[in-house]
């Protein structure tokens, strides 16, 4: 059972974290284009205004998205249809376009659109991002056969799909450089540093072997700055990899607020 459990993090205003968000989402999604035709599949903040994501998401819109930009899930959930054509007319015009939401947006996306038939081929420079993984909602579904989806439908292959982690405890983001090689690397910006430990002694591990992620993060300046969290990592040279949650951590994040929300609206 997951509990209803929500993360929390305040803060007097947002300004270090919206600084923080603009600053690392330009150098690690946007690579060289300042603005993108944006379509985001997870609801607003007015919708969940308590939602780290939803906040994030409203930013990267604002400030990333190019005219025409918008939302694509209502109280009725998904609007596919309206999704479809903002596609293809990004695909008419040969402009770049980038699909951002939780990962359970895109699983619910992909299994309509392919009992559709429905593919495209987004032009070159598209890209895709999700955050939040799987969590044991809905159907489970491995990363290799979530990536092979995106490709199938969208036709944009797996280093150009970025996932975000992130947590609403934290002020800063992690990204990887895509998702061809299984499971990624995250990495954060230099204001954010990473442990794994033993979490029976707070020790690091060795080299080579699996830890619980400990997150050092200058940007939640009022709140903590380090966060012994319940996942577990494996130390690369650039960064770690995500290999998931420690066995009997409670299931959270904004895939399930997404869940929660396709369910409510149905």
């Amino acid at each position: 059972t997951t509990q209803n459990v929500r993360g929390r993090n305040y803060h007097p205003d947002t300004t270090v974290y919206d600084l923080s968000m603009r600053l690392y989402f330009k150098e690690r999604f946007m690579a060289d284009q300042d603005r993108i035709q944006m379509g985001v599949i997870f609801p607003t903040a007015h919708s969940l205004p308590n939602s780290s994501l939803a906040h994030y998401l409203g930013l990267a819109l604002t400030h990333f998205g190019t005219e025409g930009s918008r939302y694509f899930i209502d109280e009725k959930g998904l609007q596919i249809d309206a999704l479809c054509a903002h596609i293809e007319s990004a695909i008419a015009n040969n402009e770049p376009y980038a699909l951002l939401g939780a990962s359970y947006s895109f699983v619910h996306l992909v299994d309509e659109l392919q009992q559709r038939q429905c593919r495209f081929q987004l032009p070159t420079g598209s890209r895709l991002f999700d955050t939040g993984g799987f969590k044991g909602q809905s159907r489970d579904i491995e990363l290799s056969e979530f990536y092979a989806g995106l490709y199938e439908v969208f036709g944009v292959a797996p280093n150009q799909c970025i996932n975000m982690y992130g947590m609403t405890e934290l002020s800063s983001q992690l990204y990887d450089n895509g998702n061809h090689d299984l499971p990624s690397v995250k990495s954060g910006p230099h204001w954010t540093r990473f442990r794994l430990v033993d979490p029976l002694t707070g020790t690091d591990v060795p080299q080579g072997e699996a830890g619980v992620v400990v997150h050092y993060d200058l940007a939640n300046y009022n709140s903590v700055a380090a966060l012994l969290t319940e996942d577990l990592g494996l130390a690369k040279d650039d960064g770690f990899q995500l290999l998931g949650r420690v066995a009997g951590a409670e299931a959270k994040g904004c895939s399930l607020a997404m869940e929660h929300f396709l369910q409510a609206v149905q």
